[in-house]
């Protein structure tokens, strides 16, 4: 989606309504209250323009094809769940992170809108980086959110996620700049990394949201 801003009318009435107004009550006919009048008149635009400045609009882009329009769409859903998230997260260190994720994100999909034929270099991106990332940062909140004091176990899972974070903000990051290098950049090696902290670090959501349970219930974890 690509947002648009449309500027709203009521400036225009209003400046009107002053007009209306203003020749009610002086003769605007003459020269000193039509100058009076002319200056007034944008003083009361700008300021209404300022006060109402209309509404952004998101206007739909089509790549021309349906299947990939509708990764992208979905894509973008997942960027912005990142957002929402981001505000959700007092870590300093851990929102800096997401800001690069998600500036690198927006870049990568604003690319494939202009040059559909790079998706397959995305093909990562698409469908481990970005819904991967989502998953990790649902599980951190979750951790976040706890009412009482979270377990060592889950204290090292909250760790775990703050310490893979840098790594998805370099991958976010290698394929954008894979989009615009003169060769794709391999990144094999740092998909195989993060797949080995994740399940090293037992990092699903599955097993990330069972440890939550668990510690909420007093229960010890299981391995």
């Amino acid at each position: 989606m690509r947002t648009r801003r449309i500027p709203s009318a009521w400036p225009i009435y209003i400046t009107a309504a002053f007009w209306l107004l203003y020749g009610l009550a002086c003769p605007i006919y003459q020269f000193k209250h039509l100058i009076t009048a002319v200056c007034v008149s944008i003083v009361v635009y700008v300021l209404a323009s300022k006060f109402l400045p209309g509404r952004v609009v998101e206007i739909p882009v089509s790549t021309g094809d349906e299947a990939l329009d509708a990764q992208i769409a979905q894509g973008r859903a997942l960027l912005n769940s990142l957002r929402e998230k981001r505000g959700q997260i007092a870590n300093v260190a851990a929102r800096a992170q997401l800001d690069r994720m998600i500036k690198a994100g927006e870049a990568i999909f604003d690319a494939l809108v202009q040059q559909p034929a790079r998706a397959n270099q995305l093909r990562k991106f698409l469908n481990y980086y970005l819904p991967t990332a989502e998953d990790l940062l649902e599980s951190y909140v979750q951790i976040l959110q706890l009412p009482a004091t979270p377990s060592e176990n889950v204290k090292k899972v909250c760790y775990s996620v703050e310490s893979a974070l840098p790594l998805m903000a370099d991958a976010f990051e290698k394929q954008l700049d894979s989009l615009y290098g003169a060769d794709a950049l391999d990144i094999t090696a740092d998909v195989e990394v993060l797949k080995t902290m994740i399940e090293r670090e037992g990092l699903t959501k599955e097993r990330v949201f069972n440890l939550i349970d668990e510690d909420a219930r007093g229960n010890d974890p299981q391995p």
